[in-house]
C-alpha cells in the first residue's frame, strides 16, 4: 500500500464528515487536491475501503446464528441487548439505536467516491491514471450501494421494483435530494456504475499486491453475483466464466493451511486450536489469494456463534472449513465456560470474514445458475471444483436431477459463505420461482424489551418468507438528519 499522505488523511476526515462541513470549506479542499496521485493515495488506503461496518444483520439475523437460552441464562451479558434486537428482528429498537455502523460506513464510502469523481477532472495526471482512479471510484460506489440495497430495501423482484430503494448520492453537495429512488432505479444505478468502471479499465487481471483495486476480472466476479440475484442466469454464467479465467485469483487448498497459535485456559483446563488464518492481521488477509476484490465483513464483538443447523451441514472430520473455522468450546475466548459454545473464526481472531467477491463465491454463483437452468452436469462440475479444495478426502457431489442439485449446491453455498452472505440469500430465495429454497427462521428465546432480557418469559420469534422485516429499519437519527427526505420502511 502507498504511504498515507497528509492529503489522504484530510480526505479521510472529509469522508467521515458531513457533506455540509465539506462544502463549508471548498477553497481549502480545492487547494489540497491538486494531483491524481493524491486521489490515488486515498483509494490505496485499503484498510478503510475494504471493510464493511459491523453488520449486525449478517451477524445475528439469520439461521447461521443461534443464541441459546442456556447461554443467556448463564451469561446474561454474553450478547449485548442492542445486538439481541437484531437477533429477534426487532423494528422499533433498531430504529432507536444510537447508530448503524453499516449504513453510516457504506455511505461514507459513497461520499468518498463522489469526492474523487468530482475532483478528477481538475487535477494533474495522465488520462490513463485518471481513468484508472475513476473506475475504482465508480466500483466503490456501486459495491456500497449493493450492500445497502440488499439490507435496507425489499428484495429484487418484479413486484418490488417501484418500492423504495436508496437515496442515490451522486455528488458531494449537501443540498442534493435524499429522497429514496425506486428499487429499479437503484439497481439501474449500481449496474451503470459497474459498466462505467468496466469501460474505463484496460483488459487486465487482478493485481496480486493490490487486490482492493478494481479490475476487469473483479467486475466479472461481481456481475456473476449481480445477475444471480436478479435472475439472469445466462449472464451470471458468462460473467463467472470470464472471472474464472483469472490467473491471479485462485482457489486456496484449505488442506495447505497450517495450524495457528493455540489458546490455553485453566479452571477448567482447555486448549482451543485455531488455523494460522486466525493469526493473520490486515497485512496478510488483504491479499487473500481467493479475492478478486478485497472486501471483508467486520464483527467488532469477534464472536460469530454458529447454529446447530449450520454445523450439521458439515462433515466434521472431513470438511476443512469445519476443522479450520468452527471452534468447539470457542466461547472460552469470552470466558463462557458452561454450557460450552461454538465459535466461527476466520481472520484476525474472528474479527473478519471474506465478503467477496472470491473464486469460491463465483464457482457457487455459476453452479447455482447452471442448476437452475437445468444444466445438471455443468452445475455439478462447477461446485466440485470448489469441493476439491475444501475436503481432506475429496468426494464429488452427485444429484439425480436439477432439483436435487440445487438443494445440494445451496447447502454447499451455506457451508462456504456463512454469515456474510446468508441474509442476502434468504431474501432472494423468497422471491424467486422456486418455493423449495424458501427459508423460515425461528427463534426460541426470551421476551426482550429496552429494559433487558426477561429470563422468565420464553418467547418464540419467526421471520417468515417475504417478511417486511427483510428490509432492515433505517436508523432514526439518519431519518431525522434528512429532515424528512428519507422515508422509513413500512412494517
Amino acid at each position: 500500500m502507498k504511504k498515507i499522505t497528509k492529503l489522504t488523511l484530510i480526505l479521510t476526515l472529509i469522508a467521515l464528515a458531513s457533506c455540509k462541513e465539506y462544502l463549508e470549506k471548498p477553497n481549502k479542499l480545492q487547494a489540497d487536491i491538486q494531483t491524481a496521485d493524491q486521489l490515488e493515495a486515498l483509494i490505496n488506503n485499503a484498510t478503510l475501503f475494504s471493510t464493511e461496518g459491523s453488520n449486525l444483520t449478517a451477524i445475528y439475523s439469520t439461521d447461521d446464528t443461534e443464541i441459546s437460552q442456556d447461554l443467556i441464562r448463564a451469561y446474561p451479558t454474553a450478547v449485548s441487548l442492542s445486538n439481541l434486537f437484531y437477533y429477534v428482528w426487532d423494528v422499533e429498537n433498531v430504529i432507536n439505536a444510537g447508530f448503524d455502523d453499516l449504513w453510516t460506513g457504506e455511505f461514507k464510502k459513497v461520499f468518498t467516491a463522489n469526492v474523487i469523481l468530482s475532483n478528477l477532472d481538475n487535477v494533474s495526471g495522465t488520462q490513463i491514471q485518471k481513468d484508472r482512479i475513476k473506475a475504482d471510484a465508480y466500483f466503490i460506489r456501486a459495491l456500497s450501494n449493493w450492500i445497502l440495497v440488499n439490507h435496507y430495501c425489499k428484495p429484487y423482484a418484479p413486484s418490488n421494483m417501484e418500492s423504495p430503494g436508496l437515496p442515490l448520492k451522486k455528488t458531494t453537495d449537501y443540498t442534493e435530494n435524499l429522497s429514496r429512488a425506486t428499487l429499479k432505479a437503484t439497481y439501474d444505478a449500481i449496474l451503470s456504475d459497474v459498466i462505467a468502471a468496466q469501460t474505463l479499465l484496460p483488459s487486465e487481471d487482478v493485481v496480486a499486491n493490490q487486490r482492493w483495486r478494481v479490475s476487469r476480472r473483479a467486475i466479472d466476479a461481481f456481475l456473476s453475483r449481480f445477475y444471480l440475484f436478479t435472475g439472469d442466469y445466462d449472464k451470471c454464467i458468462q460473467s463467472a466464466t470470464n472471472a474464472l479465467s483469472s490467473t491471479t485469483a485462485q482457489l486456496v487448498d484449505l488442506n495447505t493451511i497450517a495450524s495457528g497459535t493455540p489458546a490455553s485456559y485453566t479452571n477448567p483446563a482447555a486448549t482451543l486450536n485455531y488455523s494460522v488464518l486466525n493469526d493473520w492481521a490486515p497485512n496478510r488477509f488483504l491479499y487473500w489469494g481467493e479475492f478478486y476484490y478485497t472486501r471483508l465483513s467486520y464483527n467488532i464483538n469477534q464472536w460469530y456463534i454458529p447454529s446447530q443447523s449450520l454445523r450439521d451441514l458439515y462433515d466434521p472430520s472431513n470438511d476443512m472449513r469445519y476443522r479450520l473455522f468452527i471452534i468447539p468450546n470457542g466461547g472460552r475466548r469470552f470466558s463462557v465456560i458452561s454450557p460450552a459454545q461454538f465459535r466461527y473464526s476466520y481472520f484476525n481472531d474472528g474479527k473478519y470474514i471474506p465478503a467477496g467477491p472470491t473464486v469460491a463465491e463465483v464457482l457457487l454463483n455459476k453452479a447455482e445458475a447452471q442448476a437452475r437452468k437445468g444444466e445438471l452436469a455443468e452445475a455439478l462440475s462447477s461446485v466440485n471444483l470448489l469441493r476439491q479444495k475444501r475436503l481432506r478426502s475429496y468426494t464429488a457431489l452427485t444429484a439425480a436431477n436439477s432439483e436435487e442439485a440445487i438443494s445440494k449446491i445451496l447447502q454447499e453455498r451455506r457451508r462456504e459463505l456463512p454469515f456474510a452472505f446468508r441474509w442476502m440469500d434468504i431474501r432472494r430465495f423468497s422471491v424467486n420461482q422456486d418455493p423449495s429454497d424458501d427459508v423460515i427462521v425461528t427463534r426460541n428465546f426470551f421476551k426482550i424489551t429496552p429494559a433487558g432480557v426477561e429470563l422468565t418469559s420464553p418467547q418464540t420469534y419467526s421471520l417468515p418468507v417475504n417478511s417486511l422485516r427483510y428490509s432492515v429499519p433505517i436508523n432514526g437519527i439518519d431519518i431525522a438528519a434528512s429532515q424528512g427526505q428519507i422515508q422509513q420502511n413500512n412494517y
